[in-house]
C-alpha cells in the first residue's frame, strides 16, 4: 500500500532512510522522499519545498497532488499548521478537519477535466484512522472542526476574521482547501491533521509573529509526528471508499 505524507520539512527524519524520487508531471517536476513505515511505502511531500521556502500562494498544488497520483499513492494524509479563531481551541491544540469554505481567489485549484462531490471534503475511513490513533495515544484531538481558506502570504484583518467566526469557522489556514479539491478530483483520498500555532488576529492582544508560531510548532513536533506514524500504522487499503468515484467516473466516460 502506497500512502502520501504532506507536510513540512520536521517530518524528514520519521522513517529512517529516504529515497530521493523526482517526479514529472504535465504540470512540473516534484520532489518526493520515498521511505518505509511498517508495510507502507510513504512518499513524503515536503508542501513548501525541501528549504521550506515556498509561500503558500506559490505552491505548485497541481503538480504536487499529480506527483502523489503518478506514483501510485491511495491515500494521502496532510499535516498543517492553523491560525485558531475558535476561543474553545487554543494554541498547541491538535485538529481534524471535517468542512471547510474556500475564500482563495488566485489560485488555479482545478484540472478542469473530473466532476467531483465535495459535500465531505475529507476522506472518513482516513479521519476515523486518525481518530484511533489519537485514542491509543491518549492524545486529545479536536473534532468536526472547520476550516476558512486563504490565498495569503499576508494574514487578514481584523474584521475578516470577525466575519468569519461569526459564520462558525474555526481555523484558518492557507493550504488544505486547494489540496483536498485537487485530491478528490484525482480520487485520491485526504485528510487533514491541523497544529494551532496562534490565536488570530482580532482573538489574541499580540500579532502574528512567525518566531512565535515556530515555537508552538517545535515544542508539539513530537506528538504531532506519535500520531502520524500510529494514523498510517492504522490505515488500511482503500477497498470501499467514495472519494475514488469522480476520477473512476471520468475515466470511464474517457473510454
Amino acid at each position: 500500500m502506497k500512502v502520501g505524507l504532506i507536510g513540512g520539512t520536521g517530518f524528514y527524519d520519521l522513517f529512517g532512510a529516504l529515497e530521493e524520487k523526482v517526479i514529472k508531471t504535465p504540470f512540473g517536476t516534484v520532489t518526493l522522499f520515498q521511505g518505509v513505515h511498517e508495510d507502507k511505502e510513504v512518499y513524503f511531500l515536503p508542501r513548501h519545498g525541501t528549504t521550506h521556502g515556498v509561500l503558500a500562494p506559490d505552491v505548485n498544488y497541481k503538480a504536487n497532488m499529480s506527483a502523489l497520483k503518478i506514483s501510485g499513492v491511495e491515500r494521502v494524509l496532510a499535516v498543517s499548521a492553523v491560525g485558531s479563531i475558535n476561543p474553545d481551541i487554543p494554541v498547541g491544540s491538535v485538529s481534524l478537519l471535517d468542512q471547510f469554505v474556500d475564500m482563495t481567489r488566485r489560485r488555479d485549484q482545478t484540472f478542469g477535466a473530473f466532476s467531483a462531490d465535495m459535500t465531505e471534503p475529507f476522506c472518513q475511513e482516513i479521519k476515523s484512522s486518525i481518530l484511533s490513533a489519537s485514542k491509543t495515544l491518549g492524545l486529545s484531538i479536536y473534532e468536526d472542526v472547520t476550516l476558512v481558506g486563504v490565498d495569503g502570504p499576508i494574514y487578514e484583518t481584523r474584521q475578516e476574521l470577525q466575519l468569519f467566526r461569526t459564520w462558525g469557522m474555526d481555523v484558518v489556514g492557507m493550504t488544505n482547501t486547494t489540496e483536498a479539491a485537487l485530491a478528490r478530483e484525482l480520487g485520491l483520498c485526504f485528510s487533514v491533521i491541523t497544529l494551532s500555532t496562534d490565536m488570530a488576529t482580532g482573538f489574541a492582544e499580540t500579532p502574528p509573529n512567525l518566531e512565535a508560531h515556530r515555537k508552538v510548532a517545535e515544542e508539539n513536533k513530537g506528538k504531532m509526528k506519535n500520531l502520524v506514524l500510529q494514523t498510517l500504522s492504522n490505515l488500511e487499503s482503500n477497498t470501499d471508499c467514495s472519494c475514488t468515484v469522480p476520477y473512476q467516473n471520468a475515466q470511464n466516460a474517457a473510454i
